[in-house]
């Protein structure tokens, strides 16, 4: 008999036979398993930015010249179509209480109006502060007060780079809480 037959008769033991079908059974189960939770797992966050680039509106809150300049920025990314954008102005905040997403222009208001702003806030709104400390035009820092205020109003985020505004509206979408109308 030569090596190669024997390591076959020896694998060939009804033990080597059980344990590679036992074997087999587990990996092919733990594959599965696997996949089913990866789907599972990644299916709820689909389902919730499909739905949010679909259908939720935003609300720019801001001045004229930074509107034009936030809604260009949203509709050359492809996240929103621009018949769900909407303005809203200083003469109009009570308005804030009828969207689920807010981006608000910090500098476009005075601390008085982002007061109004925050009250006017649904709970379960998303709200982003747009805030770019490098421009010159920004050039008071936000109250330690406004701070504590928007720290501690649910959902709220302030960001100082348009690039990594684009990945809080994305991130707002998915986290925040909408109804259905």
């Amino acid at each position: 008999m030569n090596l190669m037959g024997a390591i076959i008769k020896f694998f060939d033991h009804p033990f080597f036979i059980i344990f590679g079908g036992i074997s087999a059974t587990v990996l092919i189960i733990g594959f599965l398993l696997n996949f089913i939770f990866w789907i599972l797992g990644i299916t709820p966050l689909l389902w919730r930015l499909g739905y949010g680039r679909w259908f939720r509106k935003i609300a720019i809150v801001a001045n004229t010249e930074t509107y034009n300049n936030l809604e260009k920025d949203l509709l050359d990314s492809g996240i929103f179509r621009a018949r769900k954008i909407y303005r809203i102005t200083d003469k109009s905040l009570s308005d804030i209480k009828d969207h689920s997403l807010l981006l608000v222009d910090y500098q476009s208001f005075t601390t008085k109006n982002i007061i109004k702003i925050l009250e006017n806030k649904k709970s379960n709104a998303g709200m982003i502060f747009y805030y770019p400390q490098y421009s010159p035009r920004y050039r008071r820092a936000i109250p330690y007060k406004i701070t504590d205020m928007i720290s501690n109003s649910p959902n709220t985020i302030i960001v100082n780079f348009r690039g990594r505004l684009l990945n809080d509206i994305v991130m707002t979408l998915i986290t925040t809480n909408y109804e259905k109308k």
